[in-house]
């Protein structure tokens, strides 16, 4: 079962990724995209700016262009050129849920425009702690990293 409106503090981790995965998955067969594929060096990298973010309690995209030069994903395209990109998220409750996350990135022009964009591959983590002092136990950070 697939837990589209359960917060992340009625689920897990691995549930919820699973969760947003396949609801952003059903956004872009709706608009008429091909699903991305899940990509285990996508999770690599999404799953360290996922901590720095908890770990120090800030939000943002960082010097992302930087940042994606190091990701294995890049990497290991060797001369092959490479493009990424980079969706965050944090709710707090109810608004931890999968379907909030994936609803309040169609409602963003700027996320809406990368979910929807032609990547092939992707990777989601979502971790149970917010980017706000005092705010942890309740609150879930997600970052999908895409690629092509």
């Amino acid at each position: 079962m697939i837990a589209f409106d359960q917060p992340i503090t009625a689920t897990s981790p691995a549930i919820h990724q699973r969760a947003v995965s396949v609801l952003v998955n059903r956004e872009r067969a709706k608009h008429g995209v091909p699903a991305v594929r899940s990509s285990r060096l996508l999770r690599i990298s999404a799953r360290r700016w996922a901590l720095v973010q908890t770990r120090l309690s800030r939000f943002g995209h960082g010097h992302f262009d930087r940042r994606a030069g190091t990701f294995a994903f890049v990497l290991r395209g060797g001369r092959v050129r490479w493009s990424v990109g980079e969706n965050l998220a944090w709710g707090l409750r109810r608004n931890s849920t999968p379907r909030r996350v994936v609803r309040a990135w169609m409602r963003s022009p700027t996320h809406r425009a990368l979910l929807l964009g032609t990547w092939r591959y992707g990777a989601v983590i979502s971790i149970p702690d917010a980017p706000l002092p005092g705010r942890q136990t309740s609150g879930v950070t997600v970052v999908q990293h895409f690629g092509r």
